[in-house]
């Protein structure tokens, strides 16, 4: 069984391949495709992470809208 640093390891990386999926076409996804997505990923990455990925990537368009 995996340690606790390992496991955080795991869930950081698995993270990373959901924000990298994530961002090449969430633009053209609907909020059932977002849902798909988040079920693909939570067992994987956890809510939380998860969660700071959709907040980031939020206040990211928001701030590119501001200066456009």
């Amino acid at each position: 069984m995996a340690n606790n640093e390992d496991l955080m390891q795991q869930m950081n990386a698995a993270a990373e391949e959901a924000q990298a999926e994530l961002q090449k076409s969430y633009v053209q996804w609907s909020a059932r495709d977002v849902g798909e997505w988040w079920s693909r990923w939570y067992l994987k990455a956890g809510h939380k992470r998860l969660g700071r990925i959709l907040v980031a990537l939020a206040k990211a368009e928001k701030e590119k809208q501001a200066k456009a």
